[in-house]
C-alpha cells in the first residue's frame, strides 16, 4: 500500500498592532487582523487554489467577510484592540476631566511612575487630589517652604526604546491652573530601558510669598511620556505613560525676629528735677514666627544717671544687665522689663536719652539669626524712638527714650550794711547815711533768669540813690537783678539817710 504524504505550509500575515489616533486628538479603538492561508500541498486542492494572495489584506478584500466564507484553505481573526487610559485628580481648573482638556496619557507595558498605575474611564477631580485612587507613588515632593530651592524625587520606569520625559508642575502662586511658562515648570528624562530609576526634577526657587498667596495649599502635577514635554503640556493628551497629581502646602519661612520699646514706666512724668528717681519700661516683643529663650538685656546708663534697681547689675563700664534673663517668649507675645536710674544732684536741665538694646537671645529654631536687627552691646546703633518694624535703618531691637531735667535754680541772698566808706555798720544816728548792700548768687546748676528782689526802704529812711548791677525802683523796692548764670553773684548798693 503506497502511503501518500500531504505536506502544507501555511503563511500569517499579520496587520500593525497599535491605537490610532484621531484628528480631534483623541484615541480610537482597532483591531489586530490575522490571517493564514494554505501555500503548498502535493495534490491539487478541490476547491481552493493555495497562495493565490498576496498578503493578509488580499485575503480578507477576496472573503470580503470574517470568517471567511469563500476559498476554505484561507482563514482569518481579529482581535479589538482597547485602549486604556490615566488621567489627573486634581481639581478642574488645572485641567483634569476630558471635558476640560484634561491631562491623559494611554496606558503601555514599561512606563510609569512609582510601582503601578491604574486607569480610569475620565479625570477624577477632586479637593484632596486622589480621585482616581492610589497610584499617585511615583513622586516626592518635599515640604514647600517660601524663599528655597525645589528638586522633586521621582521613581520612573521606561522599558521601552525610546528616551521618555518627565514634566512637572506646581501651581506656585495658587491662581488655580498651571502656569505654560517656566515660572512653574521643571522637567527631566528618562533613558531608555530604565527600571525604577530615581530622576531628579529640578523646579523653581519657591516664592518668597507662596504661603500667603496660596493661603498655604495647592497643587502638582508630574507627568511621564515618550512624547517631548513642555511648560505648555500642563493638560491635554500625550501619547502614552502616567500622569499624577498632588495636593501641596506651602509653609512660611521660619522667622527670627525680636524687637524692643522703651517707654516711661506708668505714672513717671517725663519732666523731672535733679536728684530724682526716673522709672523706664522696657517692652521686648517676639515678632517673628518662632519662640525665643534667654533673652538678655543691657541698659545704656547716661551721664548724669546712675543704677537704682536690685534687678539689674552694674557692669561699671556705662552698662547695666537684667540679673535674670527673659526666659521664654513665645511667637507674637511681650514680655515687660522696669528698671530705675537716679538723676544726680548736680546734672543740668536738658534732654537725657536712656537706651536699652537686646544683647543676646535663643531662637527654638537652631540656626536662625535675628531677621532685621543684631543682638549687641554697642551703644552705636543707629535707634528712632518707639520703631518697631525696622523702618530705614532702624535697629528695632534697641530702643531709646528721652526725659527733660527741669532747670535747677537756687538764688541765694546776703544783705549786709555799711557806712559811706564801706565800713560796716551795727549803729547810726538821725542824720546818719546807711548803705545796704545786697548780693544775689545762683547757687544752681543751671543759668536763673528774670530775677526780681523786693527791697522796701523803712518810712524812717529816705532814698538817696543805688549803685550795682541790674535796676532799683526806690519807689516800689523792686530791684531787677535780670539773669545769672551757675556760681554767678550781682550787687545792689542802696543808699539812704536817716530822718
Amino acid at each position: 500500500m503506497n502511503k501518500i504524504t500531504k505536506a502544507r505550509s501555511l503563511l500569517l500575515v499579520c496587520c500593525a498592532v497599535g491605537a490610532l489616533f484621531a484628528a480631534n486628538q483623541s484615541w480610537a479603538d482597532t483591531t489586530i487582523t490575522n490571517c493564514a492561508q494554505v501555500t503548498a500541498a502535493g495534490e491539487k486542492d478541490s476547491d481552493s487554489t493555495p497562495a493565490n494572495k498576496a498578503d493578509d489584506q488580499a485575503i480578507i478584500t477576496a472573503l470580503g467577510t470574517i470568517p471567511p466564507s469563500n476559498e476554505d484553505d484561507e482563514a482569518c481573526i481579529a482581535v479589538t484592540l482597547t485602549s486604556i487610559f490615566d488621567f489627573g485628580d486634581a481639581p478642574d481648573t488645572y485641567g483634569t476631566k476630558t471635558a476640560a482638556d484634561g491631562a491623559k496619557h494611554e496606558i503601555i507595558p514599561g512606563l510609569k511612575l512609582g510601582a503601578s498605575v491604574d486607569n480610569e474611564a475620565d479625570g477624577q477631580p477632586n479637593a484632596d487630589a486622589t480621585g482616581d485612587g492610589t497610584d499617585e507613588d511615583g513622586v516626592t515632593i518635599p515640604p514647600l517652604m517660601d524663599g528655597d530651592s525645589l528638586t522633586i524625587s521621582v521613581i520612573a520606569t521606561n522599558t521601552t526604546a525610546k528616551t521618555a520625559n518627565i514634566g512637572c508642575w506646581i501651581d506656585y502662586n495658587g491662581d488655580g491652573a498651571f502656569a505654560a511658562d517656566a515660572s512653574e515648570f521643571g522637567t527631566a528624562s528618562v533613558p531608555a530601558g530604565s527600571s525604577n530609576a530615581a530622576i531628579n526634577v529640578v523646579m523653581p526657587t519657591v516664592p518668597a510669598d507662596a504661603s500667603k498667596t496660596t493661603n498655604g495649599a495647592s497643587y502638582a502635577r508630574c507627568r511621564l511620556s515618550t512624547d517631548a514635554i513642555t511648560a505648555t503640556n500642563m493638560k491635554g493628551s500625550l501619547t502614552d505613560g502616567e500622569v499624577e497629581d498632588y495636593k501641596v502646602t506651602f509653609t512660611a519661612k521660619p522667622v527670627f525676629d525680636l524687637a524692643l520699646k522703651k517707654t516711661l514706666a506708668s505714672g513717671q512724668v517725663n519732666s523731672v528735677k535733679a536728684g530724682e528717681t526716673v522709672k523706664y519700661s522696657i517692652e521686648v516683643i517676639n515678632q517673628g514666627t518662632v519662640d525665643a529663650s534667654n533673652i538678655e538685656v543691657v541698659d545704656y546708663i547716661p551721664t548724669g544717671m546712675s543704677l537704682a534697681d536690685t534687678n539689674w547689675t552694674d557692669n561699671g563700664d556705662g552698662t547695666a544687665t537684667l540679673k535674670t534673663p527673659i526666659a521664654s517668649l513665645t511667637a507674637t507675645n511681650s514680655a515687660f522689663v522696669e528698671i530705675s536710674l537716679k538723676l544726680a544732684a548736680t546734672v543740668p536741665a536738658g534732654t537725657i536719652n536712656n537706651n536699652a538694646e537686646i544683647s543676646k537671645a535663643t531662637p527654638a529654631t537652631a540656626g536662625l539669626t535675628d531677621s532685621d536687627s543684631t543682638p549687641d552691646t554697642s551703644n552705636t546703633d543707629n535707634v528712632v524712638n518707639d520703631v518697631i518694624d525696622n523702618s530705614g535703618s532702624d535697629e528695632d531691637d534697641h530702643d531709646i527714650e528721652a526725659i527733660t531735667v527741669l532747670p535747677t535754680v537756687d538764688i541765694e541772698l546776703t544783705k549786709t550794711a555799711e557806712d559811706s566808706a564801706g565800713v560796716a555798720l551795727t549803729a547810726t544816728q538821725h542824720g546818719g547815711t546807711i548803705v545796704y548792700v545786697l548780693t544775689a548768687t545762683n547757687k544752681g546748676v543751671d543759668p536763673a533768669t528774670n530775677i526780681t528782689i523786693n527791697d522796701i526802704l523803712p518810712s524812717s529812711l529816705t532814698y538817696v540813690s543805688d549803685t550795682g548791677g541790674g535796676a532799683y525802683n526806690s519807689t516800689t523796692g523792686a530791684w531787677n537783678v535780670g539773669s545769672l548764670a551757675a556760681g554767678d553773684s550781682k550787687a545792689l548798693k542802696i543808699t539812704a539817710t536817716v530822718k
